[in-house]
């Protein structure tokens, strides 16, 4: 009976896993023509720490990072509706990010003061800070 709550409690925290990566940063492919490289990715964050944050494009998930995890992918020109949450839900903290064929973008979640963030780091900011974090391919 004493193995009980331990079972439980192994069970609960098998739940709580992220999605890992251990590879280390490397050089997306250029753009194809008409497209944008998009970088997602995911700083430490205190609330909610336990879960993979989904990110998602025009309310599609596209990937799950945890801390200090990216992931990238190609994007059409236009507007777009960049979300991030620990699930897909339209309450999801955003930004609508302009998007232009050839260019890079930097797109971060994270918390500061208990409060949720989505934005865009410059490119010079934003290419070392994925230098440092761990690969996540989107699904």
């Amino acid at each position: 009976m004493k193995s009980i709550p331990a079972l439980l409690l192994m069970l609960l925290l098998a739940g709580c896993g992220h999605t890992s990566s251990s590879q280390p940063y490397f050089e997306p492919p250029t753009p194809p023509q008409g497209k944008a490289l998009v970088y997602m990715m995911r700083t430490q964050v205190i609330q909610g720490s336990f879960y993979d944050s989904v990110f998602s494009i025009n309310d599609s998930a596209v990937v799950g990072l945890n801390e200090h995890t990216y992931s990238w992918l190609f994007v059409s020109p236009g507007l777009h509706k960049v979300s991030a949450g620990q699930h897909v839900h339209p309450k999801n903290v955003y930004l609508n990010l302009q998007v232009e064929q050839g260019k890079e973008y930097f797109v971060e979640y994270t918390q500061q003061n208990m409060v949720e963030l989505v934005r865009v780091r410059d490119a010079k900011e934003g290419k070392a800070m994925v230098m440092g974090y761990s690969y996540i391919p989107v699904k």
